[in-house]
């Protein structure tokens, strides 16, 4: 049975991501808006447009923002997959630790890429020095 080392970064990202306004949101503010505004005085056009590129904006940043986070996503798991073979030393963060041994694996949680060193599974943040290629 493979063991998880020293990683928490879940509960920080889903916090993050609550936190941040979407472009979700900012269309469904953007429609209460519109429904709600007095007929007698009706959104200016000039305002109507800001707020049109503004969504676009927003919309874009954030297609950006995941084509980002996939981009670093392979990076990490094209990092991780070059350490396979190689004598590492890794800490853990949370007990001080320190785990050496070969990668044998790197196996990937669907955001982070964890290495396999003798039956536990360590995170690529975690790795503290690269010693040797095995042989």
């Amino acid at each position: 049975m493979i063991e998880a080392v020293g990683s928490d970064s879940s509960t920080s990202s889903n916090v993050f991501s609550q936190q941040v306004m979407g472009k979700d949101d900012f269309l469904k503010l953007f429609v209460a808006q519109l429904t709600h505004q007095d007929p007698t005085e009706p959104l200016d056009n000039k305002d109507f447009i800001t707020q049109m590129a503004q969504f676009s904006s927003v919309e874009q940043l954030t297609n950006l923002n995941t084509n980002l986070t996939s981009m670093l996503q392979v990076q990490m798991l094209t990092q991780a997959s070059q350490l396979i073979g190689f004598e590492v030393e890794a800490g853990n963060p949370y007990t001080g630790e320190i785990i050496q041994g070969e990668v044998k694996e790197v196996i990937w949680d669907g955001t982070n890429p964890y290495l396999v060193i003798k039956d536990k599974m360590v995170p690529l943040s975690s790795i503290i020095k690269i010693i040797s290629k095995g042989g």
